[in-house]
């Protein structure tokens, strides 16, 4: 469970008003695995956050990615045991034909798809801001208690005032604020996500 820490070095890193040693370990071990100190130093961990992805994973939710990339460089070695699934919706002919029809983004429609699904989510974003953008919207008429999200797109203004609108609200969530992120550093977030939870429960 999170609790409050004193200010350290390393906490000041995780840039967050609670800490807990699972965020912790996944912070140091981001800096360390992608020597990247400016993105490991931008992440942002809710307090609901890890305890949310935990329950997704034991729940045999699913993990929603928004590209194809990035499922396939998942590690599924650490979701053995567990009945938790990924998927990735970006290129199904569905979304793309509701895309053209209503005149929106694939990765709009991908999350309404998403969000449908039965069961816990964690909703994975590391290409799509209009993704992100979706979700924000879906929460102000919705309460999405049952999904947490990963956020890291890299881009400028637009991207980063997504990335704080998603801090400011009241969702579970990891972000990478700032203009840092993208596909490469979302999926080793995730993958070093999934292993240390995987770590705890041995």
């Amino acid at each position: 469970m999170a609790r409050p820490v004193k200010r350290t070095q390393s906490t000041q890193r995780a840039n967050a008003p609670y800490v807990s040693p699972l965020a912790e370990k996944i912070i140091k071990t981001i800096e360390t695995e992608t020597q990247d100190a400016q993105f490991a130093r931008s992440l942002h961990i809710s307090p609901t956050a890890l305890t949310h992805i935990k329950r997704t994973i034991a729940a045999g939710g699913t993990i929603v990615v928004d590209t194809q990339l990035m499922e396939a460089d998942i590690d599924m070695k650490l979701l053995e045991g567990t009945t938790a699934s990924i998927k990735c919706f970006i290129d199904d002919p569905e979304v793309v034909k509701l895309a053209q029809i209503r005149r929106t983004t694939r990765a709009e429609i991908a999350v309404d798809i998403a969000l449908a699904l039965p069961g816990p989510k964690l909703m994975v974003i590391g290409s799509a801001p209009a993704a992100l953008n979706r979700i924000l919207i879906r929460r102000k008429s919705e309460p999405l208690s049952d999904v947490s999200v990963l956020a890291a797109p890299t881009g400028f203004a637009t991207v980063v005032q997504l990335k704080e609108r998603l801090r400011d609200s009241d969702m579970a969530y990891i972000v990478a604020r700032g203009k840092t992120g993208g596909v490469s550093q979302t999926t080793q977030l995730l993958n070093t996500i999934l292993k240390a939870i995987r770590e705890e429960n041995q």
